[in-house]
């Protein structure tokens, strides 16, 4: 992972430090929401400095008079341990909206009445002892506000109820109107504002029903107290992709939230007021202008407010991005005995930045997607927006080439078409789609497979953050442009493997079990079985073909070259000659003698001594009766051997090639398949064999012994 330099401070974990205390930028926003109280929400990609805000409000609020101040910022873990208990509200997302709700509202409260409770006007407060029971149950579950909430849920939430009951009766169990009524009173005979800033709510959080859930309810929960209780002001802070969620999700969004939301905007000018601070305080520079502190910083290729613009176009326009640039390109040129940045070392650095996250993308998806360095490489010096059709194209010629390395083969059999190549480019975040309905490129992060279909028509974006890394044919947005892209670039893998593997493996194992028996199935089969071994096989067979002797007399259904490079291909190889190998597709259970005749007669000259029939069969396991005879006859009187494979048995190594990493496992497996034949069918008895042969001996003993008597009574 690349290490930025820090001469200028970070945006990560500045909640106490002296670059922030220092170097906070009052923005617009911040002044907002210090100077009003109608904004709750506060919404901002990530880089915009959501905790950098929440932390340089917590400071000015406990500076302020009669002003209490609650945190809410959860580790990962916190909200992890939430989640099994909010689906307590069942599957539907309003359920799970509502029952959060309650008990967020229930929550919050009781984390006001612990801080009122310290001043001595709360004794005068209704209901008081009813308050002071009750927090002081809340305290007991736990030592955070996190694990109080789970505890909360756990106590009222039965398992014997439906989910809408459980939903029904939680404002009884908690006595909410009581502990609302209790909380307004307090707060107006205590006389101080309570402030609560929630941060950090990313940590823990999954794009799903009850991630959403969680937090939307934790939204409404902080409006509902706001509009009971002036005095209370609570500051939610969401990163751009949760608050869209919430957005799709919540049917009362427009009515209930809309109103209440702040989003945070930087633009040009304040960002170089940002820069201008963070240099000053860096760099001990006495000038107070921040055009001034720039070009003091700067040589003529960047000076001035047009040069600031250039320094600009290398990033997405938001705080962090700029830190990061202006960090390494400080670095450099300080090396290089120069405090003096010039538009060299903006450059460079800034393509040191972009092949860092390229490379970043690579090792953290390259492991499960293994042809994801030849899927980026098709877009190496291109335009980075392309139609999707002249995209499906270019996916296209790259998957009809090949490769040599098994493992990316492989890969391109499963994924299979250019569509679901391009849905894995976006699930990783390498490309945005343009929404039709706002006009904005939509990138994903998180490994998923996206939530919509591309369609002939639809526009595809690279990330910008990798223009620079592929030699694109542009190389930097405008900000208008950049506000526009909805995107979380830092990588992050949700999943071992990638829905969309996932996705087509499963559809082709599900695809056998629709597929008829008998002739009415045949062709179907056989399309199948070729899919399958392409896939399953792709480390030791190239140049899978279905049928490719159609108009011979010896029709061979599916034929691979064996490259018998290593494993069990090479001791097919060596020990039967065979470098083309035949799969022979029977859509049926039970192989027949004229179904050995058959293969044994394909297999001359490269063909050599082991061929496949592959059947309908449930098992791989030869029988006495049935098939062990005609394996040992063709073996030891015509020295081929003919191996029994059957669908589900290519089901089986299917599952196993979900995770890329498992990519050896079917080798290994059908080296023991052909151990099993050695070892068992062709030099010993089977487990069948073993009792039919048992039975002989027993019925013989017993036609002896009924001999014996019969010789008996003939003899008296």
């Amino acid at each position: 992972m690349f290490v930025r330099p820090n001469i200028l401070g970070d945006l990560r974990a500045e909640a106490d430090s002296d670059m922030l205390r220092r170097a906070f930028l009052e923005t617009a926003d911040y002044r907002t929401l210090i100077e009003t109280s109608d904004r709750v929400v506060v919404v901002g990609r990530r880089g915009t400095g959501k905790s950098a805000l929440a932390a340089s409000l917590k400071t000015y609020w406990r500076g302020a008079r009669n002003t209490a101040v609650i945190l809410l910022a959860p580790e990962e873990y916190q909200v992890i341990g939430i989640r099994p208990l909010v689906q307590l509200f069942g599957v539907k997302f309003s359920h799970m909206r509502a029952g959060s709700r309650l008990l967020w509202r229930y929550g919050l409260a009781m984390e006001i009445v612990a801080i009122l409770r310290t001043h001595f006007s709360f004794t005068k407060s209704n209901d008081h002892d009813f308050l002071v029971s009750c927090v002081e149950k809340w305290n007991h579950f736990g030592p955070h506000t996190f694990e109080r909430f789970r505890q909360l849920a756990r106590s009222v939430l039965e398992a014997s109820q439906t989910p809408e009951e459980r939903i029904g009766s939680l404002p009884v169990k908690l006595d909410l109107s009581r502990v609302e009524a209790g909380l307004e009173d307090a707060c107006q005979r205590v006389g101080i504002g309570i402030v609560l800033i929630a941060d950090s709510l990313d940590e823990g959080y999954e794009a799903d029903d009850t991630g959403v859930g969680l937090i939307d309810g934790l939204v409404q929960a902080a409006i509902d107290l706001k509009t009971r209780v002036p005095s209370i002001r609570p500051v939610v802070l969401l990163r751009d992709n949760i608050f869209r969620a919430v957005e799709k999700l919540d049917p009362d969004y427009s009515r209930n939230i809309e109103g209440h939301v702040l989003r945070l905007h930087w633009d040009e000018m304040a960002l170089l007021d940002f820069a201008a601070k963070r240099l000053k305080v860096a760099l001990g520079i006495e000038e107070e202008s921040s055009l001034r502190i720039w070009n003091s910083c700067t040589d003529d290729t960047l000076s001035g407010q047009a040069g600031f613009a250039k320094a600009l176009h290398m990033t997405l326009y938001r705080p962090r991005d700029l830190l990061a640039l202006l960090n390494e390109a400080l670095y450099r040129a300080g090396k290089l005995g120069t405090r003096r940045l010039t538009i060299g070392h903006l450059e460079s650095t800034a393509r040191t930045i972009s092949e860092h996250r390229l490379s970043d993308l690579k090792k953290e998806y390259g492991a499960i997607s293994p042809g994801l360095e030849r899927y980026i490489g098709a877009f190496q010096g291109r335009s980075p927006e392309l139609e999707l059709s002249i995209l499906t194209g270019l996916i296209e010629d790259l998957l009809s080439q090949g490769s040599p390395d098994s493992k990316i083969q492989q890969d391109f059999f499963i994924l299979e078409d250019s569509k679901a190549v391009i849905r894995g480019l976006y699930s990783v975040g390498f490309l945005g789609v343009r929404d039709p309905g706002t006009g904005k490129f939509v990138f994903c992060h998180d490994g998923r497979a996206p939530d919509r279909e591309f369609i002939m028509g639809d526009k595809v974006l690279v990330h910008p953050c990798y223009w620079m890394a592929l030699n694109s044919t542009k190389d930097h947005l405008e900000a208008e442009d950049a506000e526009d892209i909805y995107d979380e670039y830092d990588i992050e893998v949700s999943s071992e493997t990638p829905a969309i593997r996932d996705q087509k493996i499963n559809s082709l194992i599900q695809q056998l079990n629709a597929i008829p028996l008998g002739q009415d199935g045949d062709t179907q089969f056989e399309l199948w079985c070729h899919k399958a071994i392409r896939i399953c096989f792709a480390k030791g067979l190239r140049n899978v073909e279905l049928k490719p002797n159609k108009l011979a007399r010896s029709r061979r259904d599916v034929v691979g070259t064996n490259l018998g490079e290593e494993g069990v291909w090479k001791r097919i190889y060596d020990d039967y000659g065979t470098r083309q190998v035949t799969f022979e597709v029977k859509n049926y259970q039970g192989l027949k003698a004229a179904d050995y005749q058959q293969i044994q007669s394909y297999l001359t000259g490269e063909y050599g001594r082991l061929a496949f029939a592959v059947t309908r069969d449930d098992a791989v396991d030869l029988f006495v009766d049935r098939d062990i005879e005609w394996v040992r006859e063709m073996y030891w009187q015509h020295k081929v051997l003919i191996v029994k494979v059957t669908g589900k048995y290519f089901t089986k190594l299917l599952y196993k090639l979900r995770n890329p990493q498992r990519h050896d496992d079917v080798n290994e497996a059908l080296g023991k398949l052909l151990d099993t034949y050695t070892r068992l069918y062709l030099a010993g008895q089977t487990a069948t064999q073993g009792s039919q042969e048992r039975r002989r001996l027993r019925k013989e003993a017993k036609q002896a012994k009924r001999l014996a008597k019969k010789a008996t009574r003939i003899a008296q």
